[in-house]
């Protein structure tokens, strides 16, 4: 028994440090002045404009209900309209606001319990809640879980009853799934978990299904007021049954920024989880971060730093960016092999060369053109591993198992360009810098 008790202590101990508790919030607006009727504001920095779309319970009544973390204080607003949004406009001197005269928004000074308001469209004046739907039907399926069993874990429960509501796999072809039912005409978050010691899935922020927390990355769903199912392959935002687009481990790189922090802000997640992913400083004085990009795309970016925070000013003209003048951002074409981009703040130069231990005794010596490289040693006649990188740091060429010196190595590099050359012999690496020259 007490092996048991501790085992729940622990998995109740692992659900409170991945999930932040929550209060369901039910916002409510009437009377707007055109459809459709969004929810924006802080709980996401205000990175999802328009916002969150709301339900329509009939007699110009619309609403939302969506979990936010309790004792916790936050600005919104109503938005309406369809391709040209309008927010409303809101008195700073009314007592439901928050007094900015620039961004006049609504308050909400959430507690620790459940809560429902509702406001007239463009007044502090309240409005009669309206309750919705009482609830909907949702099946929930998860395609190919790496172990068993599998549970579905969301907001609905207030993260409460870890690892979640067990799921089947009815027809025996690893595909799993429960149907739940819920409160209509929400928003939510969840997660699906497996394996005997729970484990939950392991998800992206920069993914458009998730909420674009860094600390607390979950799935997003919202309900409206009819049934819905919903499948998704596990771990990731594909659709079951869907191709999978392969990733690439993409490596990106400012350098010199003007202040701290800094972060990147780019298209895979819509531009929507302002002001970007976090990025971290390496000894030598640049910025850095990681992300799993499909391979075969392109995207569009930007660097942002400070704590206002600010975005860097490109030049629409630079090679660069797309060429956009009222958005201009810079573009990545993405292959199929993991790279690294390395640029300077505010520029489309590249970042400068990090020093090298050159090669500096005389077992080896390399020369390159466009097609061939040749490796000299009059001490070794045997290569472990060499490695090619262009000056951004893409690895353009590898090969490995005891390649040969003293013979032309077939390699495909673009003239006048610079490489960094890596070889191994044994433990030891030898690196050098190289201009390729046609020969």
């Amino acid at each position: 028994m007490m092996k048991k008790t501790l085992l729940f202590v622990q998995s109740m101990l692992v659900a409170s440090c991945l999930f932040a508790q929550t209060q369901n919030v039910t916002f409510q607006v009437s009377s707007p002045d055109s459809t459709p009727v969004f929810l924006f504001g802080s709980w996401n920095s205000f990175g999802n404009w328009p916002g969150t779309p709301m339900s329509d319970l009939g007699g110009g009544t619309w609403s939302l209900t969506i979990p936010i973390a309790s004792n916790t204080t936050h600005e919104f607003l109503y938005v309406n309209g369809s391709g040209a949004f309008a927010k409303e406009i809101l008195d700073p001197n009314w007592p439901c606001t928050n007094g900015n005269t620039q961004y006049t928004n609504r308050v909400l000074n959430l507690g620790n319990t459940d809560t429902a308001l509702c406001y007239t469209w463009n007044t502090c004046n309240a409005c009669v809640i309206v309750p919705p739907p009482a609830s909907v039907t949702v099946m929930f399926q998860v395609q190919n879980p790496d172990s068993l069993p599998v549970y579905v874990f969301g907001s609905w429960t207030n993260w409460g009853n870890f690892p979640g509501d067990m799921m089947t796999d009815a027809n025996g072809d690893n595909l799993w799934d429960v149907s739940l039912s819920l409160p209509a005409n929400a928003a939510y978050e969840f997660l699906y978990v497996n394996g005997n010691a729970p484990i939950t899935e392991d998800l992206n922020p920069a993914w458009t299904c998730t909420n674009g927390n860094g600390q607390y990355t979950n799935r997003v769903l919202n309900v409206g007021s009819n049934n819905l199912s919903i499948c998704n392959r596990w771990a990731l935002c594909d659709t079951c049954g869907s191709v999978v687009i392969p990733n690439v481990d993409v490596t990106f790189i400012v350098e010199n920024p003007d202040s701290t922090p800094v972060y990147l802000f780019g298209s895979w997640n819509g531009f929507n989880n302002w002001p970007g992913t976090p990025m971290t400083l390496n000894t030598n004085g640049t910025w850095q971060t990681q992300l799993p990009l499909p391979e075969n795309s392109t995207v569009e970016y930007l660097y942002v730093n400070g704590n206002g925070p600010a975005k860097e000013i490109l030049d629409p003209q630079w090679p660069c960016t797309n060429g956009n003048s009222q958005y201009t951002n810079r573009v990545l074409n993405i292959g199929n092999t993991n790279l690294i981009t390395c640029s300077m703040w505010q520029s489309c130069s590249n970042c400068s060369m990090v020093s090298l231990d050159e090669i500096s005794n005389n077992n080896y010596f390399i020369s390159i053109n466009n097609s061939s490289m040749y490796i000299h040693s009059s001490t070794n006649f045997k290569i472990d591993d060499i490695e090619i990188f262009d000056i951004v740091g893409q690895r353009v060429f590898h090969a490995s198992g005891n390649a040969n010196c003293n013979t032309n190595i077939p390699v495909n590099l673009q003239n006048n360009n610079m490489y960094v050359i890596r070889i191994k012999s044994g433990n030891t690496f030898y690196t050098t810098k190289q201009i390729c020259i046609n020969r």
